[in-house]
């Protein structure tokens, strides 16, 4: 009865087992570097946070108004490690968020972080990107 089995030379054997060690490399290496990046987009803000991060804010709003013009949103916000401001542009939704928000709500913001007059903020680009907890 004839072999059917596949037959390989020695040197054949060794470049396989090779080629499945790298294989196997590669997935490790994706799984254990970029699975982190995937997972948690957006980083937690904090004191070390700078202009262009974009960022999930949680904490207590302490106070909101409109600017004199534009009718912009400013919020501060306690985030534990001390407060920041928080603005929304009126083409982002400041009455939108401004109606579902009260003093001492509990919120989580969506945004990326900018600088004005020397003082850092965080951005909100949409009103959905402001939740009450």
């Amino acid at each position: 009865m004839p072999d059917c089995g596949i037959l390989m030379e020695k040197e054949e054997k060794v470049v396989v087992i090779l080629l499945c060690m790298a294989l196997l490399s590669l997935a490790i290496a994706y799984t254990f570097f970029y699975s982190e990046n995937i997972t948690d987009p957006l980083n937690p803000f904090s004191s070390s946070s700078v202009p262009g991060d974009e960022v999930r804010l949680e904490g207590d709003l302490l106070s909101k108004r409109f600017t004199y013009s534009g009718n912009h949103l400013l919020m501060d916000v306690d985030y534990g490690s001390g407060a920041v401001k928080v603005f929304v542009p009126s083409d982002s939704g400041s009455n939108e968020v401004n109606s579902m928000t009260e003093v001492n709500d509990r919120v989580v913001i969506i945004g990326t972080v900018s600088e004005y007059e020397g003082e850092i903020e965080v951005v909100v680009d949409d009103s959905r990107d402001v939740t009450v907890i």
